[in-house]
């Protein structure tokens, strides 16, 4: 396949329609014919339009060693130091055009840094997430009517034949900040982090959403969900960690919004979320079963932020695997890929 350096893939995508989105068949997800779907979860990339090479060179060494199915970028996909649009739009193909050039199909939710850029370049979610779309093969969707944040969407994975739904994925834009008002008062008295919390009218799209498919199909639909900020239950989770089956590691606080949001009750009473993945706090990658639900980390992808200290600062940067059975997929498998694993440093 022929391959496209980011600075002409650029170019092309802001002068022609090279990069106009897929025909719809070619959104169809499907599980191989052994029955396999593979998903790769990149996070936290973070950088600008001179992205440090490394990002590149991880993003490239996972997708040709783990030669997934599936990619989703969990936010954060970049930060502040775009200062015009087309300074944005390099930022993203930085990101985008490794995958896209290999042909499979991911997506992107936003993070709480997507939007640092925007007082200088004019370019918010919305405009990104419109970018996003003209990559070939991303299958990325705005938010239904109604829904709070930019990109809530779900897409459905099929049998290797395209006919009968196995598994479905869930992504969600968990926002920004708090309100002030919130996140003013949650800082001086309680110390609590000023993140922003997935929102009612996105847990009740979810629950009505949850509930259409299964009369649609006639039974539940197996999922993961992927979003940017983590839930309040990653750290009850942490804290009764022997119970919960908890491994890999936690070196930073979990920083959840003041709101707990629900989502994770929600997704407990339809029993058909496997497992929640996010990014948001750097060095972090555990992964453990809360009631149920497996509740994990990705640590981050991109060299250009912090990492860990010291001359440990690049030893968790990396990307998380999930290997689905379409005859098991409440038993799929989750890794973390290490750059270490590569000789990137």
């Amino acid at each position: 396949m022929h391959r496209f350096s980011p600075v002409l893939l650029s170019a092309l995508c802001l002068a022609s329609t090279a990069c106009g989105p897929a025909p719809e068949q070619e959104r169809i997800l499907r599980f191989k014919a052994e029955g396999s779907f593979k998903i790769v979860q990149f996070t936290d990339t973070q950088d600008d339009q001179d992205i440090d090479p490394r990002t590149v060179q991880l993003i490239e060494a996972v997708l040709d060693a783990e030669a997934p199915d599936f990619v989703v970028f969990t936010g954060d996909n970049i930060r502040s130091g775009p200062e015009t649009a087309e300074d944005v739009w390099m930022a993203i193909n930085n990101i985008a055009e490794p995958v896209d050039s290999r042909g499979i199909p991911w997506l992107i939710a936003f993070g709480n840094h997507d939007e640092d850029h925007t007082p200088e370049t004019g370019v918010g979610e919305e405009a990104m997430l419109d970018r996003y779309m003209t990559y070939s093969h991303n299958i990325n969707e705005p938010s239904p009517a109604g829904v709070n944040g930019t990109g809530n969407m779900h897409i459905l994975v099929f049998d290797s034949l395209g006919e009968d739904p196995v598994f479905n994925i869930w992504s969600f834009d968990s926002g920004r900040y708090a309100p002030d008002e919130i996140s003013d008062q949650s800082i001086e008295e309680d110390g609590l982090p000023g993140w922003d919390w997935i929102r009612q009218s996105q847990v009740a799209w979810y629950h009505e959403t949850s509930r259409e498919l299964e009369r649609r199909y006639g039974r539940k639909v197996p999922s993961l969900a992927f979003f940017h900020i983590p839930l309040w239950e990653f750290d009850l989770m942490w804290d009764n960690r022997e119970r919960h089956g908890v491994v890999g590691e936690k070196n930073e606080s979990v920083s959840s919004g003041p709101i707990n949001s629900g989502l994770f009750a929600a997704m407990l009473e339809r029993d058909d979320v496997l497992g929640v993945f996010v990014g948001h706090d750097h060095v972090n990658d555990y992964v453990g079963n809360y009631f149920g639900i497996q509740l994990g980390y990705a640590a981050n992808t991109g060299f250009g932020t912090y990492g860990l200290d010291g001359t440990d600062a690049d030893r968790l940067r990396g990307a998380r695997v999930f290997v689905i059975t379409a005859n098991n997929p409440s038993g799929f498998e989750t890794y973390m890929v290490y750059a270490r694993d590569y000789a990137i440093q």
